[in-house]
């Protein structure tokens, strides 16, 4: 971990703390500018230049912050990760929830908000612009809001606007993040669903960090694979959510189920109506794809008809799928592994036939 230091003559160097105790050090949230060549790169910090790029004024708001807090380093994304080394970058993406949360203080850096420059405190003056800034509709935002404890709001100008308890019912408006989630409390206690929702409006200029910018959001971590598209990198990490939802790896606790290896039921008759009326709702007609659901209290066979039907008509199936359906995000979870051992029978027979 790279961070920004002010030495007390006021310069600002790069200092290196890789395998090293990490110093308390304030941390700055904020939307890159359109161009991103304005902003102060980490090259421009080893070479000592960069004072002139329009991001620099950035820098000094975060230096002069950090100082007035009694803090001597500071982290900014711009010029503390070296982009041109993908293995650092990727590392750098992967730890970032944690670097944010382990921030002794989060300063937003607003530069569509200004504030009157007239000594008074009125909110009014300035919320419609706190409402519309872009810094809400970001991707990489989203984890600059929930993972630190201290978030500081200031303007463009520098002034401060309030903190994320006093503009907790605001920001609440704006994103509907949880009040729980915003003050702090384990994030593992809210559904993936409603985590996911807290990104549908936000966006990155790199499709693929739509998802990247997720992974601290459900605490996981995966490769970064540039150019594999927002589809894959989703799909990819709904494979590794439903590892960790499960708690391990469920590929070391799955157990195949073989319906000829399940004994008869002793006592399963008259039933020979439910298994036709199946029949012919799935092969009666000419619809291409046909679901049957058998619904009613636990205990009345359910289980034994499914069994039976698949038994009788082994010739038409290849495999048997159980669900988990204890709630919305464990069936979601349970097609998506079903998906992903299809595919991966499909690319095993691929092969085969090449």
């Amino acid at each position: 971990m790279r961070l920004v230091e002010r030495r007390p003559d006021g310069e600002l160097v790069l200092t290196d703390h890789s395998g090293k105790d990490v110093p308390v050090y304030a941390i700055l949230s904020h939307t890159w500018h359109t161009n991103n060549s304005k902003e102060v790169s980490f090259q421009d910090m080893e070479a000592g230049t960069g004072k002139t790029k329009a991001g620099w004024h950035k820098l000094d708001f975060c230096a002069k912050q950090a100082a007035a807090d009694g803090l001597q380093y500071f982290w900014i994304d711009t010029c503390c990760i070296d982009k041109r080394n993908a293995v650092e970058l990727a590392a750098a993406i992967n730890s970032m929830f944690r670097w944010y949360r382990k921030a002794a203080r989060c300063y937003v850096f607003l530069s569509d908000v200004s504030k009157p420059d007239d000594g008074g405190n009125d909110q009014s003056e300035w919320e419609s612009a706190f409402r519309e800034s872009r810094w809400f509709t970001r991707g990489w935002t989203l984890q600059e809001l929930i993972a630190p404890t201290l978030v500081d709001f200031f303007s463009s100008d520098g002034e401060r606007l309030g903190n994320k308890l006093t503009l907790e019912t605001i920001i609440y408006d704006i994103t509907g993040i949880a009040k729980n989630a915003l003050r702090g409390d384990a994030l593992s206690d809210l559904s993936i669903s409603e985590r996911m929702s807290w990104a549908e409006r936000r966006h990155t200029t790199i499709e693929e960090d739509e998802i990247y910018s997720l992974l601290g959001i459900f605490n996981v971590s995966m490769s970064l694979i540039y150019g594999e598209g927002r589809d894959k990198a989703s799909r990819r990490l709904e494979e590794e959510i439903h590892k960790s939802y499960k708690g391990a790896d469920f590929e070391q606790f799955t157990v195949g189920l073989n319906p000829s290896t399940f004994p008869e039921a002793a006592q399963f008759v008259a039933r020979e109506h439910e298994l036709a009326q199946m029949h012919r709702l799935l092969y009666g007609h000419n619809t291409a794809r046909s679901v049957v659901v058998l619904h009613g209290l636990g205990g009345i066979g359910k289980t034994q008809l499914a069994m039976a039907y698949t038994k009788r008509h082994k010739e038409k199936y290849t495999a048997v799928f159980w669900l988990n359906a204890n709630d919305g995000d464990s069936l979601q979870l349970s097609f998506r592994d079903i998906a992903q051992q299809v595919r991966e029978i499909i690319l095993r027979l691929v092969s085969l036939l090449a």
